[in-house]
């Protein structure tokens, strides 16, 4: 399914950085597309005034006022997080080079187009690339914008990484624990979620009366990721969470009602994956890898609270 090239327009206008993204580490300088014409931009010599319209001049304070006002405390918390992780990696010793800055902001610019086109069910880059020619532009123009966007919250995810992978600590058993979720059997699912349990119980008489349940999924579940792909899920291990629930179901079985943080699951086994013949030895490397990136997101939120909490900060954001 295509959309239209005025509603995509928009899109990218929010993606390249004019509304104000707020993320855990900040990554919306608020930019401004529309070019001044050459002319006035050529007769303005006084570095207080940021536009001449019609001969009105507009104020350097006048942008100011109007940024605190719209995005003030959010940019502000996105400068001082940014801020607390440099400085716990200056006492640390620790730096990023441009090319781990680089692999990062590639990761990110790929995951933020991914979900751009999940998001309005674009099929491919291919389409993209033609939704785009609508509005002369281009991915590779797109992704220049988002480059520029994204290269400060490329480097403090490498940053807070590299601080924190100081501090963590694998134990055999934790990487015993990834080699099974990684390398072990695996169910191989679809799921529907809702927000409620009546909502769920509703789908659930649906199904059992033959309805077919990747139409319900494509339709009704919250789970917008799995519900493009008929609620189809990523495999998952029958020892953990959901897994632990579901691992007694056959091939074209459906779960009752499990409910999680996420809200009301309602599960269809597709099969299930026989364990991998892999080595531990051989993979520990690998799987060291995940082992450490787990406990790395899992420290993330604590560690920046931590961070604020221990930190003497004074805010002074006024406008007039």
């Amino acid at each position: 399914m295509k959309i239209r090239a005025n509603v995509l327009l928009f899109v990218l206008m929010l993606s390249s950085g004019i509304v104000f993204t707020k993320t855990i580490f900040g990554e919306g300088e608020v930019k401004n597309t529309a070019k001044a014409p050459q002319a006035e931009q050529q007769g303005i010599t006084d570095k207080n005034i940021v536009a001449i319209v019609n001969g009105q001049k507009v104020a350097k304070q006048e942008l100011y006022n109007l940024l605190v006002d719209t995005y003030g405390e959010d940019a502000l918390d996105v400068l001082i997080r940014r801020t607390l992780i440099r400085q716990a990696a200056e006492k640390e010793g620790l730096s990023v080079t441009s090319s781990e800055i680089s692999q990062r902001l590639k990761i990110l610019i790929n995951s933020e187009i991914d979900a751009l086109m999940r998001r309005y069910r674009i099929k491919d880059r291919a389409d993209l690339e033609k939704e785009l020619t609508k509005i002369n532009s281009s991915i590779a123009e797109f992704e220049g914008k988002l480059s520029k966007k994204m290269r400060k919250q490329a480097e403090i995810e490498v940053l807070a990484e590299k601080v924190m992978t100081k501090t963590i600590t694998i134990t055999e058993e934790e990487l015993r624990k990834v080699y099974e979720q990684e390398y072990g059997e695996k169910i191989e699912a679809s799921q529907i979620v809702f927000k409620s349990r009546s909502d769920a119980e509703d789908a659930l008489k649906k199904i059992k009366s033959g309805a077919d349940f990747a139409t319900i999924a494509k339709s009704e579940s919250i789970d917008r990721v799995s519900a493009a792909k008929g609620g189809k899920m990523q495999p998952f291990s029958p020892k953990d969470g959901i897994g632990s629930q579901v691992a007694h179901l056959k091939a074209g079985e459906i779960s009752d009602i499990i409910k999680t943080d996420y809200g009301y699951h309602i599960i269809k086994i597709n099969g299930k994956k026989p364990a991998s013949n892999k080595d531990f030895n051989a993979v520990r490397s690998e799987i060291e890898k995940v082992a450490r990136n787990q406990r790395y997101k899992e420290r993330l939120g604590p560690w920046l609270i931590s961070l604020i909490e221990n930190a003497s900060i004074t805010k002074n954001l006024v406008s007039d």
